[in-house]
């Protein structure tokens, strides 16, 4: 099991490094750095912060009833949940954008078809990483150590902790939006629904089938949605 979490902490070394191109091209970055500079930095960076989310989630997991890893069919229990439940997200969101949210008043950043692959690893790993693998396993421990409740219940608690991280997952999206021009309700509201949909099924995901499940379906939405329909 350590060996998984220590291959989980290199894919986010990664996936920090895969998302430079998406923030360096459009001049995000000051000049001030180097591109070999900005690539050690990022990498440090990456290595500091997810190893101890890496590290925090290797003592908290086996302290829940969760079994991210879990996998006894690859095809039944990751590929084909993580591709439809992907497919899903991104056309979903795709579609409830074009009839619900067509006047959004952020720039858009359309980046070239090979940045936007490699910005999709940051969001399926390092973002499943901190939000399912971390941030829900202990916001369930804690609702567990605090409420006692009877194992029928057990869904119930799952689901209140998925829509509770999904707020989340639409939270740590708004400094960028802001960045990028939403000053508005209506544009923070958008940004909440659209990526609440998403944080949804991806949480739902992982509790339900596993882990690489949830981190399949994250990287085909971002696909669909950064790169393929957009």
């Amino acid at each position: 099991m350590k060996k998984t979490y220590l291959w989980i902490w290199g894919l986010c070394i990664l996936g920090s490094l895969s998302v430079l191109p998406y923030i360096y091209a459009p001049g995000i970055v000051g000049p001030e750095l180097t591109l070999w500079q900005l690539v050690l930095f990022t990498a440090l960076q990456g290595a500091f912060i997810y190893g101890i989310v890496v590290g925090l989630s290797y003592v908290i997991v086996p302290r829940t009833d969760l079994q991210p890893f879990h996998v006894e069919d690859v095809v039944k229990s990751v590929l084909f949940p993580g591709l439809i439940g992907g497919a899903a997200v991104g056309v979903g969101i795709s579609i409830l954008e074009g009839i619900f949210f067509t006047g959004t008043q952020l720039e858009v950043v359309r980046p070239s078809m090979w940045v936007g692959l490699l910005a999709s690893l940051f969001g399926a790993i390092n973002e499943e990483v901190l939000l399912r693998l971390f941030f829900f396993s202990l916001l369930y421990l804690l609702i567990c150590k605090l409420v006692r409740f009877e194992p029928r219940h057990r869904k119930f608690v799952l689901w209140i902790v998925t829509f509770l991280v999904a707020l989340f997952f639409g939270l740590g999206h708004l400094p960028a939006a802001f960045r990028l021009g939403a000053s508005s309700g209506y544009e923070v509201g958008r940004i909440l629904f659209l990526n609440g949909v998403a944080g949804v099924v991806f949480g739902w995901l992982y509790w339900s089938r596993n882990f690489w499940a949830a981190v399949l379906a994250h990287f085909v939405a971002d696909l669909l949605i950064h790169v393929i329909i957009n």
